[in-house]
């Protein structure tokens, strides 16, 4: 299992997954054109990671999502309830607007957020 490394684009985050430390970072503004097909490697690497029991932060400090990013992320979420492992979701925002939206993912997903203001 190898780390993911996403660079950023104008349209899309970066994304570090980091296999060894168990982090996955969302950063930037997440806008692609086809959100399913951007997070399809970060799903893909999340189903492998699930499989070795160990925890997982997640950190998300996005600037500017769409709805079909808030999808792809509810998603992300969801996926990540489903198994036993221990996560961690630390959701970075600037604004109100940004923790806002941070709060409807958490209560769909059902996982508990840790929301840092920046």
């Amino acid at each position: 299992m190898k780390n993911l490394i996403i660079e950023s684009t104008i349209g899309t985050p970066k994304v570090e997954f980091d296999i060894k430390a168990g982090s996955l970072k969302i950063t930037g503004i997440c806008t692609p054109e086809n959100p399913k097909q951007f997070f399809e490697p970060i799903m893909s690497t999340l189903n492998d990671f699930q499989g070795t029991g160990k925890p997982l932060t997640i950190e998300i400090f996005l600037e500017y999502f769409n709805s079909g990013s808030s999808k792809a992320l509810l998603n992300l979420f969801l996926e990540t309830a489903k198994t036993a492992n221990e996560t961690n979701i630390h959701w970075l925002s600037e604004d109100e607007e940004l923790k806002d939206a941070g709060i409807i993912l958490e209560e769909i997903s059902g996982l508990k957020f840790k929301y840092i203001d920046i």
